[in-house]
């Protein structure tokens, strides 16, 4: 259940989450239109456009990472944006995140892998670079890799939930060609990781 803080955030912004073509108004999380779980669960991945609270996006455009690392953290709490809408599609006990910041000029390709140790995880996109060229995000089941779904790097306020080896994808990040790729990178686990 969201804070009264968020819901009177989704109430005053009233934007909305664009899917697959569908845009509908969104004024709480519990009326919004989420993609479903069975697309989840089918796919291996929901991608949506999810807004900024106004406290997050002025951090981001200052590139503050420091506060940015704190609000992720406490959205991810109990109530809070991120744990409400992720815990739609899985409940969890326990999260990890990571600012992921890639450069061209440093920047190498991914390797296939599944994130085994967590029940889901997600991505949240920081990206504001007109001139970003790779860094796309690929999904597809273990048992089949033909089923490839590419993404190319979503803009920013697009928020990925995907599913791990647990529920058998895996997934991987080109290399940036050109450009920075920025985004917020999180698992979530029902089990505390045994590195916490």
């Amino acid at each position: 259940m969201l804070s009264k803080n968020n819901t009177k955030y989704f109430i005053e912004i009233s934007k909305v989450i664009f899917f697959r073509g569908i845009i509908p108004k969104m004024t709480t999380i519990d009326k919004a239109i989420l993609p479903s779980k069975s697309e989840l669960s089918e796919l291996g991945f929901i991608k949506f456009h999810l807004p900024f609270p106004s406290e997050f996006k002025e951090v981001v455009n200052t590139c503050n990472w420091e506060v940015v690392d704190q609000l992720v953290s406490r959205y991810l709490t109990k109530g809070e944006i991120l744990h409400s809408i992720i815990t739609h599609y899985q409940a969890f006990n326990f999260s990890e995140h990571i600012i992921a910041i890639r450069d061209a000029a440093t920047d190498e390709d991914g390797i296939w892998h599944d994130d085994g140790s967590r029940e889901i995880a997600f991505t949240w996109s920081l990206n504001d670079d007109d001139q970003l060229e790779g860094g796309e995000l690929l999904f597809r089941p273990k048992s089949d890799s033909s089923l490839l779904e590419i993404i190319s790097p979503p803009p920013r306020e697009t928020l990925i939930i995907f599913l791990t080896g647990k529920s058998g994808f895996e997934h991987k990040v080109n290399q940036v060609i050109k450009g920075r790729r920025k985004t917020i990178a999180g698992w979530c686990s029902l089990e505390k990781p045994l590195w916490a």
